[in-house]
């Protein structure tokens, strides 16, 4: 069995504004990684700190970017225990995207569409919820009835899983010290 970790964010950032004025949800951004210090996160967001596009798949780090620059941005992480097999999957998939990250999108038009509930599942575009969602199903981590559908996950349905047990939840600097 091993570890995996989500880090549920919300920034200062226009886009994380929006979203929370809409969902009222406590995080608006979520990231997965395979070890307990983070050393790199994985998501679908800004390719660059100052602006909102281009989006893509990224690595994020709470150290650099937009998590580096604020040492108030709201957090939460949990852990989920998985069988070695499906962290094979999830590292050999993230892997995968890694090596063909140009093939990837962010997925747009899916934050509106999944806000009014409506599914919109594409091979190659993901938002940072989905792309977590999806990550989790594919490998085998959780079962796929343990969410909506990758395309209607927010960010705070990670929060809501059944193996999920929060072991962090306080502000980016707080996280940095204790990371």
């Amino acid at each position: 069995m091993k570890d995996i970790y989500i880090l549920l964010t919300k920034s200062d950032t226009l886009f994380s504004k929006a979203i929370y004025r809409i969902t009222r949800a406590e995080y608006t951004h979520a990231s997965i990684s395979l070890d307990r210090e983070l050393t790199m996160l994985y998501s679908f967001g800004r390719k660059y700190k100052y602006t909102m596009l281009p989006a893509g798949f990224v690595h994020e780090d709470i150290n650099h970017g937009i998590m580096g620059a604020s040492d108030t941005m709201k957090c939460a992480l949990y852990c989920i225990r998985i069988s070695d097999r499906s962290y094979r999957r999830l590292a050999n998939r993230i892997r995968h995207m890694e090596a063909n990250r140009e093939s990837y999108r962010y997925n747009i038009m899916g934050i509106p569409l999944c806000m009014f509930g409506i599914a919109n599942e594409r091979k190659t575009h993901f938002f940072c919820s989905q792309f977590v969602s999806g990550m989790l199903i594919k490998s085998g981590a959780i079962d796929r009835g343990a969410l909506r559908a990758p395309s209607l996950t927010h960010p705070s349905d990670l929060q809501k899983l059944p193996r999920a047990s929060r072991v962090f939840e306080g502000t980016m600097a707080e996280l940095r010290l204790g990371a």
